[in-house]
């Protein structure tokens, strides 16, 4: 039984064994020549570098007793051997008191010589021994022991050394989890040992996914011989720069970092720090700039636009409101006859208002459509208002009926219940058709009876949620986080401008909703609208949807 003050000594010298981090490492060169060279030269079958951990002695090193890795602590001759000052050595275990009935000396490896030299950290806590063992007993000589007692000062020094290399690795750790930079700590392969927080943010990879992982997966593929050039300069040269290197997050996004690589020794691996200053921002702030120059473009060009397309829409009105009004006339005529109008006449007349009508309605459309080029420019502030969403959404519809017959079924999933929900008549008609345009493209016309177009309303708390969905070829997930961004398109020229979805989404949060997308290659995809309802915002003034 250890004393009181041992045990606190004890609890001391396990920390300190802790530090090392050595305990169930796999074997290493440096450790196993010094049990080599204590055998050879002291002339035992068997030596060990023995380790005292709580309940057990676990060997790092082992020459004679292959296949054993540990033997319980209470058996141990090396317990004793760090309990004592010196050089400890059993030369009889079987005239041992201590030691004569242990299973060691009773059955294998039926020790009967042992000499141990206690291996002493730093600051001077025992964590084991190098140690040697007989069969047969023995004395040990003045100049054996001082093999033992030197080769165990090679332990010593080889455990100082790598606790030097564990502290200079935690203080490589705390630089990076500090740096403002992107940090990658990779090995001679190019596989990602460590990466700090800023590095995971930017990739948007979960703490366990860099581990074990290639560097050279996350470089875009057009990109990738350029890093591979820089690696193998970096291992002939030792240091290498990368100028706007591309990576690719998680989120399929193209992360732009200009690159330094240096060689990093530790002990006898050869690591790569990679340390990279994130662009991404500075190349957004570019394409943003480029883009408000488009937009600037658009704006002037919306005046142009609205005065050449205006004028002979606003004569097709009027002509439609006139002939509106001489159809009604004539009906009313018709009416006062004696016999009334005929059957056939009736019905032509009722086909014809339907005609009117929905012509009229067609061209206001295109009114509202030109105005809204204004949008970037000098729009004009529309005041939100209850609105029928389930209405609006039939009006979109009938608008988008031509092209929406030879491409899909059309599923209408409406709440009959749907509170009004708080928005811009006009703004929302247009988000509904633009959405419901873009599902009609992304699927495959002439085929009406494979695709579906659904269209849903409902309730969700203190919101109206709209959502369209399509059959369609669905957004490649590289493609999903840049939908929303102005004059981003997928479309050949000429047939997108890649406007339509961001100007949805800007009009959207203007009125205080939201847009989402979900969507999966050969599925579909699916747009979600909340709107405010009337009663979050019935104590609240109407609020005008202004220009961005």
């Amino acid at each position: 039984m250890l004393s009181t003050t041992f045990k606190m000594d004890e609890e001391q010298r396990l920390r300190a064994l802790r530090r090392y981090g050595i305990l169930d490492t796999p074997p290493e060169t440096g450790y196993d020549d010094i049990v080599r060279l204590a055998a050879a030269l002291c002339d035992v079958p068997i030596a060990l570098i023995s380790l005292v951990d709580v309940h057990r002695q676990w060997f790092k090193a082992n020459v004679g007793l292959p296949g054993v890795s540990e033997t319980e602590r209470c058996v141990a001759f090396c317990s004793h051997a760090i309990e004592e000052e010196g050089l400890f050595i059993v030369e009889d275990a079987t005239k041992d008191s201590r030691f004569v009935d242990n299973p060691l000396v009773l059955g294998e490896p039926f020790i009967r010589f042992y000499a141990g030299a206690p291996i002493e950290s730093e600051d001077g806590y025992r964590l084991g021994t190098l140690c040697i063992i007989d069969r047969t007993p023995r004395e040990l000589g003045e100049d054996r022991k001082g093999h033992l007692l030197a080769l165990k000062r090679q332990v010593e020094l080889l455990l100082r050394l790598r606790l030097q290399v564990r502290e200079a690795e935690a203080r490589t750790l705390q630089l990076l989890e500090c740096s403002s930079d992107a940090v990658f700590l990779l090995n001679e392969a190019g596989n990602m040992v460590e990466s700090n927080p800023v590095a995971r943010r930017l990739l948007g990879l979960d703490e366990a996914t860099p581990s074990g992982a290639s560097f050279e997966a996350l470089v875009l593929p057009s990109e990738r011989d350029a890093w591979c050039q820089a690696r193998q300069e970096v291992l002939s040269r030792g240091t290498a720069c990368l100028v706007d290197l591309g990576l690719s997050s998680a989120r399929g996004e193209r992360i732009s970092l200009d690159v330094a690589v240096s060689l990093q020794a530790a002990c006898d691996e050869r690591r790569l720090l990679v340390v990279g200053k994130d662009l991404t921002e500075q190349r957004r702030l570019e394409q943003q700039s480029i883009q408000n120059d488009r937009l600037a473009a658009v704006g002037a060009m919306a005046a142009g636009i609205a005065h050449e397309i205006n004028n002979p829409v606003s004569y097709v009105l009027s002509n439609l409101g006139f002939l509106q009004g001489c159809r009604d006339e004539l009906a009313r005529e018709l009416a006062a006859l004696p016999s009334g109008p005929p059957t056939q006449v009736t019905e032509l007349l009722d086909e014809a208002r339907e005609v009117i009508s929905e012509s009229l309605d067609g061209c206001k459309r295109i009114r509202d459509i030109v105005q809204d080029m204004r949008f970037f420019s000098h729009a004009p502030d529309d005041v939100l208002t209850p609105v029928d969403v389930n209405a609006i959404l039939d009006f979109a519809l009938r608008m988008a009926d031509m092209e929406l017959r030879r491409t899909a079924r059309l599923e209408r999933r409406y709440d009959a219940s749907l509170p009004p929900a708080i928005a811009c008549e006009s703004r929302l008609s247009q988000i509904f058709l633009n959405l419901i345009v873009n599902a009609v493209q992304a699927m495959q016309p002439g085929e009406p009876q494979r695709h579906v177009l659904c269209v849903c309303t409902s309730r969700e708390g203190e919101h109206v949620r709209i959502e369209v969905s399509d059959t369609g070829h669905g957004i490649p997930p590289e493609v999903l986080p840049r939908i929303f961004d102005p004059f981003f398109t997928t479309k050949p020229v000429g047939v997108g401008t890649g406007l339509g979805l961001s100007i949805s989404h800007s009009l959207l949060v203007k009125m205080g909703g939201t847009l989402r997308v979900r969507s999966e290659q050969g599925q579909g995809s699916t747009f979600t609208l909340l709107l405010p309802t009337r009663e979050r915002n019935a104590e609240q003034p109407a609020v005008p949807v202004r220009s961005v």
